[in-house]
């Protein structure tokens, strides 16, 4: 069996990675997660649960693109692989896989191929351009994509590869937590059940969480999410430990007991509670209170170090802003319900306190 995958290729760009054949693109939509090893040999071609075999092709050997690739051949799958530099290519080639001459060639010989590249010009390329895969796969075959591009790009590929009796999905990939398998991606997926049905066998080689978002674009949409949530939770971090520095502080023991306090906490509580979790506590109106009495505090002591207040608070007080507007709207919505201590949802009572 060979199936499809899905990453990024360049090392450059936060959640996605370059590479030199053409570039990223993502995978169809929907939740799912399996732990269980699939067959090297199978996979379900037609979703109607008849073993087929798949010959799986992987366009884009960047940094994901080539973590992916060996692990797919630790599981039993080893695709047939292409990119333009070379270099990219020695580097996989040990793990047994076979290199194809050029992307006409991959695409005669795949009916399964992953793409991941850099950007839609890439991905186009790869897809839609001259000795493309829409021009060399055979009829029934799948596209999914990688790359982190554009939804409107995989909207209008997918409708270019039906008319050819092709499939394409998008399945852009996040890195996360390595499990003990050494898979740390999850892939949001954009497309049919079919689709990825046909995906799945060679997706949990690589990937510990599969999602089924929705349709074709849709998780590319997710992803762009992710990767703004990311940075800016990344840059308040650091932001952070440059205040730490300001303020006469060991920029490491700093680290260590942000990542052991509530700063680390999961920023996306379960359900409709912006900020803290079930259980006793205040509520988030009691909490705001709080939050702007430290980051006051903080203001003063940021100004006598050196007579700037710096940026860290402005940003922490925008984000709380964010946070009661939401809490306000969801108070005044017609069809709140209020809970055992007059409070709505909004209003957690258990707000987790972050002190």
């Amino acid at each position: 069996m060979h199936a499809a995958h899905t990453t990024t290729s360049r090392s450059d760009a936060p959640a996605d990675t370059r590479s030199d054949a053409r570039r990223d693109v993502p995978s169809a939509p929907r939740d799912v997660q399996s732990d269980a090893l699939p067959s090297a040999h199978g996979v379900d071609a037609q979703g109607d649960g008849t073993p087929a075999a798949e010959a799986y092709g992987f366009v884009g050997l960047g940094s994901q693109g080539a973590e992916i690739v060996r692990l797919c051949a630790v599981g039993g799958v080893r695709p047939r692989v292409f990119d333009l530099q070379a270099d990219r290519v020695e580097q996989v080639r040990s793990s047994g896989v076979t290199v194809a001459p050029t992307l006409a060639d991959l695409g005669r010989h795949a009916t399964v191929v992953s793409v991941c590249v850099f950007a839609d010009d890439d991905v186009r390329a790869v897809v839609a351009g001259p000795g493309g895969l829409l021009e060399t796969m055979r009829r029934g075959g799948l596209i999914a994509v990688h790359s982190t591009c554009s939804p409107e790009v995989c909207v209008e590929l997918a409708t270019r590869a039906r008319e050819r009796g092709l499939a394409l999905v998008d399945a852009p990939v996040s890195n996360g937590i390595r499990d003990a398998r050494g898979r740390a991606l999850t892939v949001m997926f954009g497309g049919g059940q079919p689709e990825l049905r046909r995906c799945r066998p060679v997706f949990d080689l690589f990937a510990h969480t599969v999602l089924h978002i929705g349709e074709v674009g849709s998780a590319q949409l997710v992803k762009l999410l992710n990767n703004a949530v990311f940075l800016a939770h990344r840059g308040a971090a650091v932001e952070a430990l440059r205040e730490a520095v300001r303020l006469g502080l060991d920029p490491d023991r700093v680290r260590v007991a942000l990542r052991t306090c509530s700063a680390a906490a999961s920023p996306l509580p379960p359900g409709d509670q912006p900020l803290g979790l079930s259980g006793s506590g205040p509520s988030l109106t009691a909490l705001a209170a709080l939050l702007t009495k430290d980051l006051t505090l903080l203001d003063t002591a940021l100004a006598a170090a050196d007579g700037n207040a710096g940026r860290l608070g402005s940003l922490a007080r925008e984000a709380l802003a964010t946070l009661l507007d939401l809490d306000r709207r969801a108070s005044d919505a017609p069809d709140v319900r209020t809970g055992p201590a007059g409070t709505c949802p909004g209003h957690s009572v258990g707000a987790e306190v972050p002190a």
